[in-house]
């Protein structure tokens, strides 16, 4: 007999019930709990407005003036000047006593003045000699003034300055944009060599390696000259380097280490020019024709005369025609002559070093303006000065030949290398 499909036996249904209704409780549970922590966080608060800002105070404003000290003017008469009352004045003079040296003060230093605007008293003031020397006055939150000596970052580089001459050195480089106080440098520098008062010719050139000194990085001055050459039509090429020695010593050597320095110089004078040479002429204050024992150099009253060399001082005082005169005795029997001084800075029987100052050009005795009459001479014979042979010095010694060229080597190609564009 055939069973039929709902005949089959069925599977018991409580045990499936029963887990149905296990599941549904987990479920159930589950659900429940996780609504009660739901329920336990509370809702985020509403945001609150930020207050507003207070309003930024306004700037404070400065009011500043300035003044140059002039001549024969004390820096607080200066002060008064800027209108300031006496008391504050001195207060501002007295914050600097120890500071500043009003001994030293000079025409051109300036002073500064800042005051709040719509006040009268001093909020800062400051004293300025150039760029590496100031002086600040301020007021500390107790109203009190007090100074310091503000302090400048030195700092020094190396440069290298080209010029081609086309009328006098100075000119050059002031034309060039170079501080023309580069002149007296390499004046002082090649002394030995080169006479630029009667040497120099347009279409020369002159190359120096330099040390620059900054003060809060604006040029302050200048440095030692570590290198220069002086190509001329008249003197060829003369270059010269500085070296300090491994004993301390320190002078300037040529590129095959030859000692720059001589017995002589070729001029007493930094730079001027020549008037007069040596031999025959008419004598522009007697009338006539007489020998010039001497040569002349036109420089104005005041400029500084060199000793040409170590020596002593024979003669310092009044001679005649010569006006006020220093004599010179140095080795090997020469004697050099120094007349029309405004000025004498040396005394008889003392002794004196090549470049020290004697005196200073005037136009004393028989003389129709400034300048500088120099003479040589030898066993009471005088010289022609222009045409002195003097030999140089010592050369650098062979146990230092490699240190030498060592040194001067990084001098030698910057000297040659391009300029520097900065």
């Amino acid at each position: 007999m055939r069973r039929r499909i709902d005949d089959a036996p069925r599977a018991p249904r409580l045990p499936v019930l029963l887990a149905s209704a296990s599941l549904l409780a987990i479920a159930a549970v589950a659900v429940g709990g996780a609504s009660g922590r739901l329920r336990a966080i509370p809702p985020p608060p509403e945001p609150v407005a930020a207050a507003p800002a207070p309003p930024a105070p306004p700037p404070e404003r400065f009011a500043a003036v300035t003044a140059r000290l002039a001549r024969d003017q004390t820096v607080a008469a200066a002060l008064a000047r800027l209108d300031l009352a006496p008391a504050e004045a001195k207060a501002v003079v007295d914050a600097l006593r120890g500071l500043l040296d009003f001994r030293r003060a000079r025409p051109g230093d300036q002073l500064l003045v800042e005051r709040r605007e719509g006040e009268a008293a001093v909020h800062r003031f400051a004293y300025r000699q150039g760029f590496a020397d100031e002086w600040i006055v301020e007021r500390g939150p107790d109203g009190s003034l007090r100074g310091r000596k503000r302090p400048v970052e030195i700092s020094t580089e190396v440069a290298r300055v080209e010029v081609a001459i086309a009328s006098s050195l100075y000119e050059s480089l002031e034309a060039a944009g170079q501080d023309p106080g580069l002149a007296v440098l390499a004046a002082d520098v090649l002394a030995w060599d080169v006479d630029f008062y009667q040497d120099v010719r347009d279409g020369d050139a002159m190359r120096i390696v330099v040390e620059r000194v900054l003060a809060d990085g604006r040029f302050l001055r200048y440095g030692e000259v570590l290198a220069a050459e002086y190509e001329g039509s008249v003197t060829g090429r003369k270059r010269l380097f500085r070296y300090t020695d491994p004993a301390g010593q320190t002078s300037y050597f040529d590129d095959d280490g030859n000692g720059a320095r001589r017995g002589f110089l070729r001029s007493p004078l930094r730079y001027a020019h020549l008037t007069s040479r040596f031999g025959n002429r008419r004598h522009p204050v007697l009338g006539y024709n007489r020998a010039h024992e001497g040569i002349d150099y036109g420089a104005p009253t005041g400029t500084p005369v060199w000793a040409v060399g170590d020596g002593s001082v024979r003669l310092a005082g009044w001679n005649g025609g010569c006006g006020r005169t220093v004599v010179l005795r140095h080795g090997n029997g020469y004697e050099t002559v120094y007349c029309h001084l405004s000025r004498i800075a040396v005394s008889a029987g003392k002794p004196v070093a090549q470049k020290q100052i004697v005196g200073y050009v005037g136009a004393t005795g028989l003389a129709t303006g400034p300048h500088l009459h120099y003479a040589v001479k030898r066993g009471g014979r005088y010289l022609n000065p222009l045409q002195l042979q003097v030999p140089r010095e010592k050369p650098v010694p062979p146990e230092w030949m490699e240190d030498f060229r060592d040194r001067i080597a990084p001098l030698r190609a910057r000297l040659e290398g391009p300029v520097a564009v900065n």
